[in-house]
């Protein structure tokens, strides 16, 4: 996460961790990341559930685990729609993927250090233009190679 931090500083707006760090509270990172609690997490600092802003789009960020992501993400979608969001980021799987349902983009950046269906880690950056109209979800490997192949861009006023 330091690394990743240190690397992407200059270009980044926000910062979003899913759970699992295993990081106390007071961690120097959370002063950066928004993060939630995951499965791995001892930490009852953390919430369950967060609901971010960024310039007027909320962000919901859950680890999944209270929420069943690896059977169904209904539990998610009523969320994110008292919400009002149409970003949930999650983990628990370790597989990175994007997807769209209900009109609600489901993203797990995948893990850094226990990735589930490939060799190397993954994280992802999130790029939404001024307007609006776009967002694209950029994957990179632990080494900071992006990842062609899950990367994908999808309009934002269908």
């Amino acid at each position: 996460m330091e690394e990743i931090l240190s690397i992407h500083n200059e270009d980044t707006t926000a910062w979003f961790h899913c759970g699992d760090s295993e990081l106390p509270a007071e961690h120097l990172l959370f002063q950066k990341y928004k993060s939630v609690k995951g499965n791995m997490d001892f930490e009852k600092k953390l919430k369950d559930t967060l609901v971010v802003e960024l310039e007027g789009e909320p962000f919901l960020i859950a680890h999944g685990h209270l929420h069943s992501v690896k059977r169904s993400f209904d539990p998610l979608v009523s969320e994110a729609r008292e919400a009002n969001s149409r970003m949930v980021l999650y983990g628990h799987t370790h597989i990175p993927k994007v997807d769209k349902e209900e009109g609600i983009f489901f993203v797990n950046p995948g893990s850094i250090t226990q990735p589930r269906d490939r060799e190397l880690g993954t994280y992802l950056a999130i790029t939404i233009p001024d307007d609006k109209s776009t967002v694209t979800f950029t994957y990179y490997d632990r080494d900071h190679n992006e990842v062609s192949e899950l990367n994908s861009t999808f309009s934002l006023t269908q």
